[in-house]
């Protein structure tokens, strides 16, 4: 199973998110879960890097991809970096909605 571990601050707005494991709904290669949340994920991080220009530490490894919210970031900056989060976070959702066996979130505030 896929585990999406979001984390927000007070504010509501994500400072983390971690994926782990797999899906196993097929094959390697065909497996449209796993594909699904790689592909969703890794546009964020490529998103954060490219199209808002800020270097959020990430790492990524085999069934794994962790990624953090620098702190030091204006208010423009959060803005952008939030509403980017959160289409990852309907995206995961929307996966879930369809393949649920095969993932689960934990949205919670820390």
């Amino acid at each position: 199973m896929i585990i999406v571990s979001i984390k927000r601050n007070n504010k509501k707005e994500v400072m983390q998110f971690t994926i782990s494991g797999h899906a196993y709904a097929d094959e390697p290669g065909k497996d449209v879960v796993c594909a699904a949340v790689s592909v969703l994920s890794q546009t964020i991080i490529l998103g954060l890097y490219e199209i808002i220009k800020i270097k959020a530490p990430y790492k990524i490894e085999d069934g794994y991809l962790s990624c953090e919210v620098p702190q030091n970031l204006s208010t423009k900056e959060k803005e952008k970096v939030n509403t980017l989060l959160e289409t990852m976070v309907i995206g995961m959702k929307s996966v879930k909605e369809n393949y649920n066996q095969y993932i689960d979130i934990h949205d919670k505030e820390v």
